[in-house]
């Protein structure tokens, strides 16, 4: 038996040397073979001006002030970490949430704070994030209107912005109070503040 058994073996390595010659190993990278190519990166944003308002209401005046020295640098910086350059941040107060969405319907500003009472009965800009309160009125929106004449560059500085967010809490603090920082982009709290927004100005109108 064991004369049979020992040309078998001896045949089977053969054929398992031979199928191992058939396979040719992976190639190995050499010294003078190119790097691959960088992943491309998205061209920078570049916007000239930027006018951003903040609704007085009852806020501390001296706080306001501090916004006016402090936001458009910061506001700067943490758009730069987003790939998105501007030139020139101003900040302007209005008297009044409608008198701050008229300044948004007619172009005289890019970006502001409204409260959703001011915001739902026009809807003329981009919500880029939100804040619940208890009732419609008392939930903050940041809102952006179009800030080019491209659609798709609006919406890159809106997703820009909600990613910036983060970084401009603490200097946003003075008119957010116990906001600051709790702001974010989230369609069902917006679907959420749609409904109660409609169903608050459907019970006044009857």
């Amino acid at each position: 038996m064991k004369r049979w058994l020992l040309p078998l073996a001896l045949a089977a390595c053969l054929a398992l040397t031979a199928c191992h010659k058939m396979v040719d190993p992976a190639p190995m990278p050499t010294e003078n073979e190119p790097p691959a190519p960088p992943v491309e990166q998205a061209q920078p944003l570049v916007l000239d001006r930027l006018n951003v308002e903040f609704v007085v209401d009852s806020r501390d005046p001296d706080a306001l002030m501090a916004l006016r020295t402090d936001f458009p640098a910061a506001l700067r910086d943490a758009l730069a970490e987003q790939n998105v350059t501007v030139r020139d941040v101003t900040v302007t107060f209005g008297t009044s949430g409608e008198a701050t969405e008229a300044a948004l319907q007619n172009g005289e500003v890019q970006l502001a704070f409204l409260s959703a009472a001011d915001f739902y009965p026009y809807r003329s800009g981009q919500i880029v994030a939100a804040e619940q309160g208890s009732e419609p009125d008392l939930a903050l929106g940041l809102i952006v209107s179009a800030v080019s004449d491209d659609a798709e560059a609006d919406d890159r500085f809106a997703a820009s912005l909600r990613d910036a967010l983060p970084a401009l809490a603490s200097v946003l603090a003075p008119y957010t109070g116990d906001s600051a920082g709790q702001y974010r982009y989230d369609p069902a709290l917006l679907e959420q503040l749609a409904e109660l927004y409609e169903a608050e100005n459907a019970e006044h109108e009857h």
